[in-house]
């Protein structure tokens, strides 16, 4: 049997509770259970199954409850699910520059940056708040919704997209929504 990952610990006996991570290129953002966001360099020695991880960054009172992150390295953002709302900050200062207002409640959110036919790119966000999905596009450094809430038939536990479509799982079911947008860019949702 062919093993696609060989798992190999890099951080070990970090005396903090880890809730969540996220990683681009040779980056580690942590997210501990006090609140404190982490910021690791990792390098891989040559040669070896062995890296180097140096703590370049930390922020002890980030927040008081770290539940999802996302790194969009392109726009230089970090979206968070913070004490059950979405914040953005600067991912080189994490200086706040937004806080997704409407979204207040959330529970889980799913992030997709899109290439346009034309090249340029495009981030939409898929908030789940109780049984409601929320759909947003990001422009001039805000989340802007796309359209009105969305009735979901239960209370989403996970949420990736695919392409044009957000899969969303629910505790017995999965669904698959396709998410079409005119040029005047208004969303339609079908199941």
């Amino acid at each position: 049997m062919h093993d696609a990952y060989e798992p190999v610990p890099i951080l070990e006996k970090l005396p903090l509770q880890i809730d969540c991570l996220a990683a681009w290129e040779d980056w580690l953002l942590v997210g501990t259970k006090p609140g404190h966001l982490l910021l690791y360099r990792i390098k891989k020695d040559a040669g070896t199954n062995r890296f180097e991880v140096t703590l370049e960054k930390s922020n002890k009172n980030f927040s008081k409850k770290i539940q999802q992150l996302y790194v969009v390295s392109q726009y230089k953002i970090l979206v968070s699910l913070l004490e059950n709302n979405i914040h953005v900050h600067d991912l080189l200062t994490f200086q706040q520059i937004t806080v997704v207002s409407k979204a207040k409640g959330a529970t889980l959110f799913a992030c997709d940056l899109q290439q346009t036919s034309s090249g340029e790119e495009r981030l939409r966000m898929c908030v789940a708040v109780k049984k409601k999905l929320q759909l947003y596009y990001w422009k001039d450094r805000e989340f802007h919704e796309l359209q009105g809430d969305f009735g979901a038939p239960d209370i989403p536990k996970s949420m990736a997209w695919c392409e044009n479509s957000i899969c969303v799982g629910f505790k017995r079911d999965y669904y698959l929504i396709r998410v079409s947008i005119p040029k005047n860019t208004t969303i339609c949702l079908k199941f």
